[in-house]
């Protein structure tokens, strides 16, 4: 049976050459398929979620969650691969929301299904905002990016697919890491929200100028959960791996609740001995990375504003 049928697939990007993430309003990606009667879907800050006319049955299983990222000279290149199964004998309708860095943009995002591979399309931003809001008019299932908090912007897909079939998510972004107090951050957002069969974070970072102190962290990570973060440093290259069973993911013993939903975060900074910093040349093109460690602190004049507006009434001005 075939898993999806008419699926198009549309990466709306508004007026760049790559899905910039700056903006909740700069660029949307539509994954539809025509149904006969549309649904409303609602959003929630978790990767994958599940609908169901029966919400006891556990039809919809996230088989695997892979975060595989590889850091190259402060540059950051993050596969998000997951797979969900729907073991149900009627279509179901599959979520597939990640949180990125505002910082980043998408390159690639892609479904698998029954051996086939839809690619996301570009189109110029005036056309994509009309193909955007008739598909949402008629009732087809689309997928957006927009804000979610400060640091993060929320990308999110929904598609239906057929009674015992698969499909596979693959979203692909990047990130120039800035370096901010010192060090450099890779931030990595997981939010399941239930059992994954097969869930791994690895990341690999290379530094041609050397690595000083390499750390990683997870807001979710119990004294149970902490040896399961491996780390190997060498001089230049360092790896940072995380692969819990479905067992050590368990909350309590024998419930469904998960214990990974925060944030995984490796922090890292390179050798600044050399005081001219780092300079590499690539294609005609050179990028020159200096922070030169003895300069003095410049003196700084911080101001504090109290807000006495409307808005701060109640608890926040009573604060």
């Amino acid at each position: 049976m075939s898993g999806l049928f008419g699926i198009r697939l549309l990466l709306l990007l508004w007026g760049c050459g790559c899905l910039w993430l700056t903006s909740p309003t700069s660029a949307a990606l539509v994954i539809f398929e025509d149904t006969e009667a549309p649904e409303e879907t609602t959003g929630a800050a978790t990767q994958l979620q599940k609908r169901s006319t029966n919400e006891t049955m556990p039809q919809v299983e996230v088989h695997s969650v892979t975060v595989d990222c590889t850091v190259t000279s402060r540059y950051a290149h993050t596969v998000i691969t997951s797979v969900a199964l729907n073991r149900a004998n009627s279509s179901k309708e599959i979520f597939f929301e990640v949180e990125l860095p505002k910082s980043a943009f998408i390159t690639n995002f892609s479904m698998e299904i029954e051996g086939k591979v839809y690619v996301g399309e570009v189109k110029e931003k005036e056309k994509a905002k009309k193909q955007y809001e008739k598909a949402v008019s008629s009732g087809q299932t689309a997928g957006l990016v927009k804000a979610s908090g400060r640091k993060m912007e929320k990308f999110s897909v929904s598609v239906s697919i057929a009674a015992e079939s698969n499909v596979t998510f693959i979203l692909t972004y990047e990130e120039l890491l800035q370096r901010k107090l010192g060090q450099y951050e890779i931030q990595i957002r997981v939010k399941p929200k239930s059992l994954v069969h097969q869930f791994r974070i690895l990341a690999n970072i290379y530094e041609p100028q050397g690595l000083s102190y390499v750390d990683a962290q997870a807001t979710f990570l119990s004294n149970e959960l902490l040896p399961l973060v491996e780390k190997t440093v060498t001089d230049k290259k360092a790896q940072i791996s995380f692969s819990p069973t479905v067992e050590q993911q368990r909350k309590c013993p024998g419930c469904d609740g998960t214990l990974i939903d925060g944030d995984f975060i490796i922090k890292y900074d390179v050798d600044r001995q050399g005081s001219l910093g780092d300079i590499q040349i690539v294609n005609g093109y050179f990028v020159h990375f200096f922070a030169p460690p003895d300069l003095p602190r410049v003196p700084k004049n911080v101001v504090f504003v109290i807000d006495r507006s409307g808005s701060m009434s109640g608890r926040k001005m009573a604060q």
